[in-house]
């Protein structure tokens, strides 16, 4: 297991070093917008350093959304993304798998999925993130991403792989509190394993039902964050916890320590 942490896109490799991470995930372009990516002028020295393990998507990406407009705009949106992933030589591209709205459904969600899914082209594998929140979304409950995942498998031209966020999982179902290495288990027996896993405490409890990172150790997680990370073979894990570079730094440790790896 690698280990690396999301950093600002200014000067990723720099921040990295500055906390002791190998890897890094950023964003190609603004995270809360629609806007394309643009050039960078690291482009060369991010892709020779192998080090970006992934790109994350703009937040607003929901291709199962209710709305034409979002859904038209969230596929432009990868596609834009997976082409400038080539340019950074990004191992995946992590998206979330969204919702389908307040009066929507699972199916619904799903479906409109499918529906632009093999329109996106290119190399890159397309990461589905596991969701915290909603009740129309997919990526909430175990049997609903995997539903989505194998379904997106069977229509996409694009390789489509797997993120497990631990703070997700943890506060959107239930059972992954209640057994989370066994949960992490059965995602990568039935999906073909994890390819990159976020790490985060929560700072809601077993199946609250929100997204709210805390730093490793400070939330409510307690042994199922160990039993997560040992559990999921993931090769690479990716800290998107709060705090300094001081508390990024003893983030990376405490899962280095449990990963039985070096960091630094």
């Amino acid at each position: 297991m690698r280990l690396g942490t999301s950093v600002p896109a200014r000067q990723p490799l720099v921040d990295a070093d500055a906390v002791g991470a190998e890897l890094v995930q950023i964003h190609l372009s603004a995270p809360r917008n629609w806007k394309d990516p643009v050039g960078r002028g690291d482009a060369s020295e991010l892709a020779a350093s192998g080090r970006v393990a992934a790109v994350h998507s703009p937040y607003l990406v929901n291709p199962a959304s209710a709305t034409a407009t979002v859904r038209d705009r969230s596929w432009h949106c990868l596609q834009a993304e997976l082409d400038a992933c080539v340019t950074v030589s990004a191992d995946g591209l992590v998206v979330h798998a969204g919702q389908a709205g307040v009066e929507g459904t699972i199916d619904q969600a799903i479906e409109r999925w499918l529906q632009g899914i093999g329109g996106l082209t290119g190399d890159v594998p397309l990461l589905i993130e596991n969701t915290a929140t909603g009740t129309a979304a997919p990526g909430r409950h175990l049997e609903d991403w995997i539903r989505l995942v194998e379904a997106l498998r069977q229509e996409a031209v694009v390789p489509i792989g797997v993120c497990l966020d631990t703070c997700h999982a943890f506060a959107g179902d239930p059972a992954a509190g209640t057994d989370p290495a066994g949960w992490v288990t059965e995602v990568r027996e039935r999906l073909g394993g994890i390819d990159v896993l976020h790490v985060n405490d929560s700072k809601v409890p077993a199946g609250g039902g929100q997204d709210r990172h805390a730093s490793l150790g400070d939330g409510e997680m307690g042994d199922a964050l160990p039993a997560m990370v040992t559990a999921s073979g993931a090769p690479a894990a990716l800290l998107e916890t709060p705090g300094d570079d001081d508390r990024r730094r003893a983030d990376l440790e405490w899962l280095a320590k449990v990963a039985d790896v070096r960091v630094g």
